[in-house]
């Protein structure tokens, strides 16, 4: 009888435990805590577009954060859809959405755009673009395309889109989505606005603009000026002394 108690005990202690938990979020900063609230955020509107919620976390730190939606939460490796962020102290710089399933695209796309508008966006008006730039991809599978970023936040969110085909020569295509997030307490609350670039302010330099002009770089510095000049001039104090001159 022992010898069988012992026995089941020993068969108890082989079987693997398989635990399912969610993904640990870390709040040591506010940056890292907007990012859990927007995820959750997202999360709720992915279910509403029929999607599965971002349930891996595989890098979790004040600066950087990668995520993803994979079969299993809790996954260590990304599966078809990455999630890279940016942070700050106190914000959310930058984030970027891949999908390489393509027909995921518009529906996960739009619940990271969804969660981001606080002026009720729908979600037929959320997925318009990501669908325009999914149809982009599929009309023309090998051609890639790629919207300029501007990485400096404003005061309202930019998106910008790319599609990136065979990218790593392994036969699979990504489409991505980048949100340039606005300053932290910058935003009002509107719009998202789509691949616009912040307006260049003029240049402030005082000097002789005549003598500069073109001073960065766009005069293919020709107001740099090469001397061929012997040095020293014969007629110059450096060469009224030589040391290997008889004397």
């Amino acid at each position: 009888m022992v010898k069988r108690c012992f026995a089941v005990i020993l068969l108890l202690l082989l079987i693997p435990v398989c635990v399912v938990s969610e993904p640990a979020w870390r709040e040591e900063t506010q940056g890292q805590s907007m990012l859990h609230a927007y995820i959750e955020a997202v999360n709720a509107c992915l279910l509403s577009q029929g999607e599965q919620t971002v349930n891996s976390i595989f890098e979790m730190y004040p600066r950087q954060a990668v995520l993803g939606i994979t079969s299993q939460p809790g996954a260590e490796t990304p599966e078809d859809v990455e999630i890279t962020v940016s942070l700050t102290d106190d914000s959310i710089s930058l984030l970027q959405l891949r999908v390489s399933s393509l027909s995921r695209f518009p529906p996960i796309a739009a619940a990271f755009l969804q969660a981001l508008d606080t002026e009720g966006l729908s979600a037929d008006e959320a997925r318009k673009v990501p669908a325009e730039k999914t149809r982009k991809a599929l009309d023309a599978p090998a051609d890639s395309f790629e919207e300029d970023i501007e990485i400096l936040n404003g005061d309202s969110p930019r998106t910008y889109y790319a599609y990136y085909p065979n990218q790593h020569h392994d036969g699979i295509s990504w489409l991505q989505l980048t949100i340039v997030f606005p300053l932290s307490g910058a935003w009002n609350g509107g719009r998202i606005v789509e691949g616009v670039l912040p307006t260049k302010g003029p240049d402030t330099y005082s000097g002789n603009d005549a003598e500069y002009e073109g001073y960065f770089s766009e005069d293919d510095f020709s107001h740099l000026d090469v001397f061929v000049t012997e040095t020293p001039e014969p007629d110059s104090a450096a060469s009224e002394y030589d040391p290997f001159a008889p004397h």
